[in-house]
């Protein structure tokens, strides 16, 4: 063999080596490339399902919110705010404190504190001109709630200041000091020997119809009264003059009914911007009746409709103002009351539409009881118990300190008369009496 020919065989098997090992490596990159096209599309056949479930769970989440949606929603309760505990109000301790105050009286005691009296009724003298032993020892008997003083009782400016201190010096608890002050010819204090400042009558201011005329008889009879030690002034009237021929009619502020009513209500405060008590008198109204309760029985056949529409109207816009007092008319008025006997007497006057119907919260009193209307018809006793059943506060003027005192008493002890009901009074008229109290509570 030639030597050529074994390299020749050499090179074939080299030759054919590297073809083996060429086919080995494109087998190998073939086998991976397949595996790479393998995996890359398992990868995106992957993606895909990944895809498509990410998909279809969207898609389920905006049907379930898309239910939510249409689903009314259930309103959220609430839950209640816990109440706060509040204390009592100041009027609230205040009353607590009067009424404390009242429980410690005796039945006497507070039968007497609901009369207003004058220092002859009290006293039994025939015209009373000092405060002296005979008053002290009478208000040590009987604790009255007031003492009502008329010209017969002034002397002069010393002597009836004396007589006032000396008085309410003597008594175990607070007295109205209490005098009638209209202005013009009913005026007790400007018609006696002291000399204050003259003021126009009303039928004078209400001609002028300048409710600042009448806020200024107010304060000026107001300042006069409480510099004498005088607390508590019968007036205004505010009744309307429904006839000329009226009794009262001199004394009014005139017919019309809104126009009483604002000077009333003016004189009212500038009374007690002085700290005065002022009375609006006498309710429902006498404005047609041609004389007086003090004479004898006054009947009206006037009805709801023209109290309505009359004296309603000014009493309203006098309360509305603020008045301690309402006085009440011993008139009879039968179509309005239901009733024979004077409207003093009767519930459906006095609680029924003074006190409820009107609104009055303050002392409701009567009439003085020794006017004829009441001495002449009926027995004192049982006149002053009706007047209380009625609604009434006070009595003033009983034509005896004793009767009144006894009768109260009785109808209490008997069940005729509830003490609740005078110690409702009683509450009322303390109210008045202690009302610079009241801040003492705020």
């Amino acid at each position: 063999m030639k030597d050529n020919d074994w390299m020749d065989d050499d090179e074939r098997r080299a030759a054919r080596h590297r073809r083996r090992v060429h086919g080995q490596i494109l087998a190998y990159l073939f086998l991976v490339l397949l595996i790479a096209i393998i995996l890359g599309a398992c990868f995106g056949v992957f993606t895909l399902v990944r895809r498509y479930l990410a998909d279809q769970k969207a898609q389920e989440e905006q049907e379930v919110i898309a239910e939510v949606d249409d689903t009314p929603e259930e309103p959220v309760e609430e839950e209640p705010e816990e109440e706060v505990e509040t204390g009592p109000t100041a009027e609230e301790q205040f009353d607590e404190y009067l009424t404390a105050y009242i429980s410690d009286m005796t039945l006497e005691e507070k039968a007497a504190g609901l009369l207003i009296v004058t220092p002859e009724q009290l006293t039994g003298v025939s015209i009373a001109t000092q405060g002296g032993s005979g008053t002290q020892a009478a208000l040590e008997e009987y604790t009255v709630g007031g003492i009502v003083y008329s010209s017969q009782n002034i002397k002069s400016e010393e002597q009836f200041t004396e007589m006032i201190a000396n008085t309410v010096s003597f008594s175990k608890y607070p007295l109205f000091i209490a005098v009638t002050e209209e202005g013009g010819d009913v005026s007790t204090v400007l018609n006696s020997a002291i000399e204050v400042s003259d003021v126009a009558s009303n039928l004078e201011i209400g001609a002028d119809g300048a409710s600042g005329d009448a806020y200024t008889q107010g304060t000026t009879i107001g300042g006069y009264l409480s510099t004498l030690g005088i607390n508590l002034d019968l007036a205004p009237v505010t009744e309307v003059t429904i006839s000329e021929d009226a009794a009262i009619s001199d004394r009014t502020y005139g017919s019309d009914a809104q126009t009483v009513g604002t000077l009333a209500a003016q004189m009212s405060q500038g009374l007690e911007s002085q700290g005065v008590s002022s009375t609006l008198k006498s309710f429902p109204g006498t404005g047609d009746a041609a004389s007086s309760t003090e004479d004898g029985a006054v009947s009206t056949d006037r009805d709801l409709t023209s109290y309505e529409e009359n004296e309603f109207v000014a009493f309203q816009t006098a309360i509305d103002a603020g008045a301690d007092f309402v006085m009440v008319s011993h008139i009879t008025a039968s179509n309005l009351s239901g009733s024979l006997d004077p409207v003093s007497m009767c519930e459906s006057v006095v609680t029924d539409l003074l006190r409820d119907t009107l609104g009055f919260e303050g002392v409701i009193i009567t009439e003085p009881m020794n006017y004829d209307a009441i001495t002449d018809y009926y027995d004192l006793g049982d006149a002053v118990v009706s007047c209380l059943k009625a609604g009434c506060d006070m009595i003033l003027m009983p034509s005896s300190v004793s009767e009144a005192v006894d009768a109260i008493v009785e109808a209490v002890e008997e069940g005729t008369l509830a003490e609740e009901r005078i110690n409702d009074s009683l509450l009322r008229i303390y109210r008045v009496k202690y009302a610079d109290m009241l801040a003492d509570f705020e």
